[in-house]
């Protein structure tokens, strides 16, 4: 067996490399905290209004004035007691104003419906921000229901 002979140089490098690889690990293991932003207005020129919601279906209409709506579809998620509606777009217009959104395979928390939100955009702290503590930030619009006439 041959035995390999430590020079300064090869310490070196199997320090940057020991450096190097705390270092990535560090960034993917650290928890990443959620900073929520309420906006007023759609980025996009599209309403969105919440015309029913129980715990199978949400139901939602789209409209934007003079304006085709370009949502291909809606993931729904729950962040902290609350159902997110994530947006997806696309380049062709929808011609539907009705979006139904099934939300039955979610663990809906209890007063979920007085906590529905429109997420209108997501950014994340970027990989190469080594000194900032990761931060997800999600801007949200919050729906109402409908309420009922007696």
């Amino acid at each position: 067996m041959k035995r390999v002979k430590v020079t300064p140089l090869r310490l070196l490098a199997l320090c940057w490399a020991m450096v190097a690889v705390w270092g990535t690990t560090g960034c993917v293991m650290l928890r990443k905290s959620t900073e929520f932003v309420d906006v007023n207005e759609s980025a996009y020129g599209a309403k969105v209004a919440v015309i029913s919601a129980n715990e199978e279906i949400v139901r939602l209409r789209l409209s934007a004035p003079n304006e085709p709506v370009f949502l291909a579809m809606v993931e729904p998620r729950v962040i902290n007691d609350a159902l997110y509606l994530f947006p997806s777009y696309i380049p062709q217009p929808t011609m539907s104003e009705q979006v139904e959104v099934p939300v039955v395979e979610l663990d809906l928390p209890a007063e979920w419906k007085d906590r529905i939100f429109w997420v209108e955009g997501e950014s994340q702290t970027r990989w190469f921000q080594l000194f900032r503590e990761p931060v997800r930030t999600i801007e949200r619009r919050h729906l109402e229901l409908p309420t009922e006439s007696s």
